[in-house]
């Protein structure tokens, strides 16, 4: 994969999907509460922390989907070098060396 759309990204963190636009099973995580997940979740899913936790917590709780695992900033990075398979997010200053499949604008 070597790139994805807005709508893309947003299908995967929403749940809506957890395949590529090839069929491959995508291993999607999500960052532990900081402003780098507030900011992704403004800016990529069009909506605050708050409305994006009622959202998966209905998606669990009618059993549509879970959300992503949350892990600790160095943990994801490990998981993302580890597997070709993994998508995450990072503040750009640590995404060095890491393949990016989109930019978050500002």
């Amino acid at each position: 994969m070597s790139s994805l759309t807005l709508e893309e990204l947003s299908r995967l963190y929403l749940g809506q999907t957890t395949t590529d636009g090839n069929g491959r099973e995508l291993s999607v995580y999500d960052l532990e509460d900081s402003a780098a997940r507030s900011e992704f979740s403004r800016a990529a899913l069009s909506m605050s922390l708050t409305q994006l936790r009622a959202y998966r917590a209905k998606q669990v709780f009618t059993g549509r989907g879970r959300p992503p695992r949350q892990l600790e900033a160095a943990e994801l990075i490990e998981r993302l070098q580890q597997n070709d398979q993994a998508i995450g997010y990072l503040p750009q200053d640590s995404a060095r060396g890491l393949k990016i499949l989109y930019r978050v604008p500002p």
